[in-house]
């Protein structure tokens, strides 16, 4: 294996590991991330002051499978930077666990701001929220969407400028709109945005599937929580993670 490469990754199923999920489910709990930053001393200029958090570092320390809470644990990149300690905790489905990042060097950037367009579940604008886990080339190691407002015309937003070789976009799945439900299942498509006219080929993903994606020759691998576009011009809500190729670990439980 070559400097900065991840390991081979074991064979991943397309199938959910917990329940039966369909296509048109509201969630698929086994594909959902949850992230979470830290850093001491707390600096009140250096955390999150607008919709952008970006930090730079080497990777000192990794716990894997560390703080399990419920059917989730935390695969935590740690570092140091003179005085400041910090982590970046990433928390997947057991018994999923980041590969070893330790000694690389990686950029994390967080974004979250209102989008807009009003969610399905009220008056409140719906959130557009992102993260992103880059090498020291830049080049994407993770996306994860906990929020993507899906417009009424068929666009998946993402945060500006976050993650600019993507592009998203949801399609029907022929799921039925539930009695009094304000919005129905829909499949994602995921192209690579910086690929010439025909260069690239675009994948669909449903809730409950694990599917392979292509973006500048990298592989990665996709996993839809959640895709559902409203019913009355509003905004839905996609969520999902992208992961490259090898990055995602099954760890045996203790």
């Amino acid at each position: 294996m070559g400097a900065g490469e991840l390991p081979s990754p074991e064979p991943v199923s397309t199938e959910p590991r917990a329940g039966a999920v369909s296509p048109c489910s509201e969630v698929w709990r086994a594909a959902q991330v949850d992230v979470a930053f830290k850093e001491e001393p707390e600096d009140a200029a250096g955390q999150r002051t607008g919709p952008r958090l970006e930090r730079r570092f080497t990777v000192a320390r990794q716990l894997q499978g560390a703080y399990r809470y419920q059917d989730q644990w935390a695969s935590v990149l740690e570092y140091e930077s003179g005085p400041v300690c910090g982590g970046v905790s990433f928390s997947l489905t057991v018994p999923d666990v980041l590969a070893d990042l330790r000694g690389r060097a990686v950029t994390w950037a967080s974004h979250r701001e209102p989008a807009g367009c009003l969610s399905s579940d009220g008056e409140e604008p719906v959130l557009l929220a992102g993260d992103t886990l880059r090498d020291g080339k830049g080049k994407l190691l993770l996306l994860t969407v906990p929020s993507g407002p899906t417009t009424p015309g068929g666009e998946v937003l993402l945060p500006p400028g976050l993650v600019p070789e993507l592009r998203v976009q949801w399609e029907e799945a022929g799921c039925a709109v539930e009695q009094g439900a304000r919005t129905r299942g829909v499949r994602l498509r995921f192209e690579d945005a910086r690929a010439r006219n025909g260069a690239s080929i675009p994948v669909v993903a449903r809730v409950g599937e694990t599917v392979p994606l292509t973006l500048n020759g990298t592989r990665y691998e996709v996993r839809v929580a959640r895709a559902r576009a409203d019913t009355s011009g509003r905004c839905g809500q996609a969520v999902f993670t992208l992961f490259r190729e090898g990055l995602r670990e099954q760890r045996p439980v203790r």
